[in-house]
């Protein structure tokens, strides 16, 4: 009874979390370009120099290999002063990863995974036309060191914030980006234990990794010295082979230095340039029967990321009802996909005023306010949303709205529509199963329609059924 007991409520929980999933629309997921932390307001060129870096490594050595003795001593002396120089050109990558960064038009955009686990894979997609995230100019590394060179600073790249405003100066920057980075890197030797039916209790040597970067930028605007960003962003990567497992050996520690190098670079990118962010827009569930066909329309469409037909389901949808809040909603989410924010807040405040407790209306308003504000900023640095009008006429939408029937069957079955709603009258064509044809009438027993080539005809209610 009681296993009996545990599979209803496993069933109640799973028939609630489905009602619970249908309640809301479909999706839209797509790349919105986000703003950063802090944008830099009134800087249009930057400079980067090279970040100031600590280092640190240690490695045991592998079980069964320390050499002890005189021998021994000298390797690690040997060993300890390579050590010292180990990652020392972390702070020109670091660098040289901000530039990349800064410099990509779509910083963010990548594939998305669908399907089972994640699987298979859908292009990255963007629907707002000039939104691109490399909003600064970026002066060339050869320059900077020129300039640097030039000032008689040292040749290591490195500049303090005393030095920024004088090197900005001569560069013709806005503002100046400095830096300093410590990296780490600790490869240990450690015994774990396992166990086995057949060996029993025993313990195998594991290779444990431990890398970490931090790192600190500022960044200081040229014309009054002031310190626009200070910012500190820090990232670990934690690895482990043991003997008894397959694959191969860990990568050499400047590989996995790397990854830590990436992720700290693009926090630190993000929190003064925009990036495109992958964001899943929420659309409302046409409420009644009258509306289904409409919605799985629009559903399948963005499947593909079809908005113009999606648009126009909505749109139709408020042509008949324009109190239809979910309809207005969802205008407003696709006009708020394409950054068209000045119709979707319109869209969003008619949704609220039609269901003022509706809480994804009222978030969808501040979320969109936020946007607008931001993309003032960036049309204050020449960047703008080129519009993105969306192909629909006022026929398309009044034709959207007309009543449809589907004919029942197959591609390869016929049925006949009669001239009128009768057996035995004339038969004007016979049209194949599965077609969608304009209901022009409900007649009784029969539909009135309207034929692909004009013309008005019956089929009978048998085979034929109302889409909803």
């Amino acid at each position: 009874m009681k296993r009996f007991a545990v599979c209803v409520r496993l069933f109640v929980a799973a028939v609630l979390t489905m009602a619970t999933t249908t309640v809301r629309g479909q999706n839209l997921k797509c790349f919105i370009l986000t703003p950063p932390e802090q944008l830099l307001e009134g800087v249009k060129q930057v400079a980067i120099t090279d970040f100031a870096v600590t280092t640190s490594f240690h490695a045991d050595a592998a079980p069964g290999k320390e050499k002890k003795g005189v021998i021994g001593f000298l390797e690690k002396v040997s060993e300890s002063g390579k050590n010292e120089q180990r990652f020392a050109d972390s702070g020109t990558k670091m660098t040289d990863m901000l530039i990349a960064m800064l410099l990509e038009d779509d910083r963010g955009v990548r594939e998305v995974g669908s399907g089972f686990l994640g699987l298979s894979k859908k292009e990255g997609k963007s629907f707002q036309n000039g939104a691109r995230t490399n909003v600064f100019g970026v002066v060339e590394r050869t320059r900077l060191q020129q300039v640097v060179s030039e000032l008689q600073l040292g040749q290591s790249g490195v500049v303090n914030e005393a030095q920024a405003a004088q090197v900005g100066k001569l560069l013709g920057v806005d503002a100046i980006i400095t830096g300093n980075l410590s990296v780490s890197c600790d490869d240990r030797w450690v015994k774990e234990d396992r166990e086995d039916k057949k060996k029993g209790k025993y313990q195998v040597d594991c290779n444990k990794r431990t890398a970490n970067a931090s790192a600190t930028i500022r960044i200081i605007k040229i014309e009054t010295g002031a310190i626009l960003v200070s910012k500190q962003s820090s990232h670990k990567e934690e690895l482990k082979k043991c003997k008894d497992s397959y694959g191969n050996d860990l990568p050499v520690p400047e590989a996995t230095v790397e990854e830590c190098l990436k992720k700290v670079a693009g926090e630190l990118a993000d929190s003064f340039a925009p990036h495109f962010e992958l964001q899943k827009l929420e659309f409302a569930k046409l409420e009644g029967d009258e509306y289904k066909r409409f919605h799985d329309t629009a559903k399948n469409a963005l499947d593909r990321y079809d908005i113009d037909t999606a648009f126009l389901q909505y749109a139709a949808v408020a042509e008949q009802d324009p109190y239809n809040h979910a309809a207005q909603f969802n205008l407003g989410v696709l006009y708020d996909a394409v950054g068209d924010y000045k119709r979707a807040q319109e869209k969003y405040n008619m949704a609220a005023k039609l269901k003022s407790k509706e809480g994804d209306y009222i978030k969808a308003q501040s979320r969109v306010a936020k946007q607008a504000a931001f993309w003032d900023k960036l049309n204050a640095l020449g960047i703008f949303i080129q519009e993105r009008k969306f192909e629909i006429s006022t026929e398309q939408v009044q034709a959207a709205a007309i009543p449809k029937i589907q004919v029942i069957g197959s591609g390869s079955d016929r049925v006949e529509i009669k001239a009128e709603p009768n057996p035995a009258s004339q038969t004007l064509v016979k049209v194949p199963g599965e077609i969608e044809l304009e209901l022009a009438q409900d007649a009784g027993d029969w539909f009135k329609v309207k034929l692909l080539d004009g013309r008005e005809g019956f089929i009978s209610k048998k085979n034929a059924k109302m889409l909803k």
